[in-house]
Order: structure tokens, then sequence, then C-alpha cells
């Protein structure tokens, strides 16, 4: 419950993460802010390609979308204007840069909330002690730990985005076009990142992890991707060899959480499709090398977490610094299918291939 200090029907501007795994993770921030300010409005601040998920967040009153070409800026003269002119109660800051506090200055508002980073404490009227990085905070907790430093206790920790219906009728359609639409078991596989190729998986792992997928659990698969992940999922689909179906520049971000919802299991690097799945109950098998999972795995039961432990992960590179990009390339279809089937056997007992084990 938040302190007698907040006035409960403010108006709360939260400025919201760049990337849309983190903006999923974002996702107990925003309902436990919800939870404390119940009559409160709470609006978020986006970047366009972010929005589309927000919009979906049942914790939020609006999203305002800013910026462009990894600009805030743009648009930011109307932006005070239609979050209050200034009367903000609060405005909370889960990017971490200098030039989002001074976004956050401008919108204006009672209390300027976020972590002292970037140097730009002294912007703040809340500056909250970033946490230790070792052990590092998983993201989820990061964030909450935003709450925590305004004195504001988080209430949740874990949540679940509902799908709405004409969401969920959009993805069918979808799905039905490839013959998924009645397929169980139904999975995904994400073979892109937008952070980099660092965070990928090769093709053809993809591809025979399809061709394994089909012929063992008898799974209907798709791979999914954004309009620039298009040719890498074309490639997937004819190293298939029929065994996988590419819906990639089709699956549109206000229809991705009810897709991922529609699956059996999802197999992805971190990136922002495996944070949605997580979201909404899909179970995931996470492929990790650059980044750390104690930071952004998917979290508890029914997710798990492949990684290799080399010295040199995690980099946090966009390309591999060394060449080999041993920490993706070393994971196998062959381990990555087996825990495919363990989530699939847990969800609906034995898959066909597993009966006679």
């Amino acid at each position: 419950m938040a302190s007698d200090a907040w006035e409960n029907k403010g108006l709360h501007a939260v400025l919201a993460p760049s990337w849309i795994g983190d903006t999923a993770m974002a996702a107990p921030f925003l309902a436990s802010l919800r939870a404390a300010f119940p009559e409160a409005r709470i609006e978020a601040v986006a970047t366009p390609w972010t929005a589309g998920l927000l919009e979906r967040f049942p914790w939020l009153d609006a999203v305002h979308r800013v910026g462009g070409e990894g600009s805030r800026w743009a648009g930011a003269w109307s932006l005070r204007r239609r979050l209050g002119g200034g009367s903000a109660e609060a405005v909370w800051l889960l990017a971490n840069s200098f030039r989002s506090a001074l976004l956050g200055r401008w919108i204006g508002g009672r209390r300027l909330i976020g972590y002292a980073t970037d140097g730009r404490g002294w912007l703040l009227t809340r500056a909250v002690a970033p946490p230790p990085e070792s052990p590092p905070p998983h993201l989820v907790d990061y964030y909450l730990g935003i709450l925590e430093g305004a004195g504001v206790r988080p209430s949740v920790r874990e949540v679940r985005l509902p799908v709405q219906e004409e969401d969920a009728r959009a993805a069918e359609d979808l799905l039905a076009e490839v013959g998924g639409a009645d397929a169980r078991p139904l999975v995904g596989l994400h073979p892109g990142a937008f952070f980099g190729e660092s965070k990928t998986w090769p093709a053809g792992e993809f591809a025979r992890l399809a061709r394994r997928l089909a012929r063992e659990a008898g799974a209907r698969v798709v791979v999914l991707g954004g309009a620039g992940e298009s040719e890498m999922a074309a490639k997937v689909c004819r190293e298939a060899e029929g065994a996988a179906a590419s819906l990639a520049g089709r699956d549109n971000l206000r229809i991705l959480p009810a897709l991922l919802g529609r699956l059996d299991a999802l197999v992805a690097g971190d990136t922002g499709p495996l944070h949605v799945a997580a979201l909404v109950g899909t179970p995931t098998v996470a492929l990790f090398g650059p980044t750390d999972p104690r930071r952004t795995a998917p979290r508890g039961a029914p997710h798990r977490v492949i990684r290799r432990e080399l010295e040199c992960s995690p980099c946090f590179e966009r390309t591999c610094p060394l060449g080999h990009h041993r920490c993706m390339n070393d994971i196998g279809a062959d381990e990555v299918a087996a825990e495919v089937v363990s989530l699939l056997s847990a969800r609906s007992g034995p898959v066909r291939g597993e009966e006679n084990r």
C-alpha cells in the first residue's frame, strides 16, 4: 500500500523501457503500481516499437508514443500537455539513461523517481541507489526496486497478461492459414534477435529441431519473427523440409501475446517474444549465450534454460568478439528437443516418441 504522503487519485507517468523483452518484465512493476494506487491514472510513455505491447496491459489507462529512430524527443512538446502540463503526481523512470531523466523533467510532476545512474541523480527528486551487481538482480526485481526506493511496497512479483478476445480471434485466423489452428502440440520457434547476431542460434539447428519435433512429438511447428526476420524464418522452413511453416512478418506486436498464448511451447533466445510468452503463461525453452540468465531468464516452471558455461559468457556484445560464437553454436538440436518434449509431456502427458521410453 502506498504511503499517506501520496495522492491516490493523481496521474502517474511511467517512462517505459525501450526493448520488448524489458517491457514484458516491467509488467509486475506496473501491476504493483496499479495495486498501490487503484484510483490513479497510470499512463506510459513508450517507443513506437513497444507501444503495441503496452496497449494490451490492463494496468495502464493510456499509452503515449514518442520518439522514433532512437529518440524519445519527437513529439515531446505535446507530451507535456497530454500528461498534465507538469502536474503529475509522479514520473517514474524505468530507463536508466540521462536523456530519460531530462524527458521526465520536461514532463514535470511532484516527484521524479528512478535509479541514480548515468550521472543523473541530481535531476531526480528521489534518486534510488542501484542494487549491487553481484549477484546481478533479475530485471523484474530491478524494476520493483524503484518502487521500494520510493517507499511503495511492491505487491506483485509475478503476473499473467490476459489475452483480449479480438486478438485471440486474429491469432486463430493466422494459425488457420498454416494449418495450426487445431494442431496439438503447437510449438513456436523464434530464430531472430533484434539485439544482434550474438543472441541467435543457427538456422540449421532450428530446422533440425523442427524436423525432430514433427517426427517424434507429432508437433505442428510455426516459425515467428518480425518483418526483418522473414528471410531467416524462410531459411529455417526450407531446411526443415516441410516440418515448419513461417508466420514471420505477420505476427504483429498487438496480437503477439495471443499468438504466443496459443502455443504449447516456444523455443527462443533471450529476445522479446521469449519474455512475452512467459508473460502469457506459455512454457519456454530459452537459449542463452551472450546474456546472463540470472538477470533475464523466464522465472520458475514451466520454463527451461539452456546455456553453455564458458569463460567468455556472458559478454553482452551484439557480435561475438572472439569470432567463434560458441555460446550459441555449441547448443545442439537434440538437447533442445529433449527439453521441449519434456515440457510437452509435463503439460499434457507423454507425447509420441516418449511413450515407449
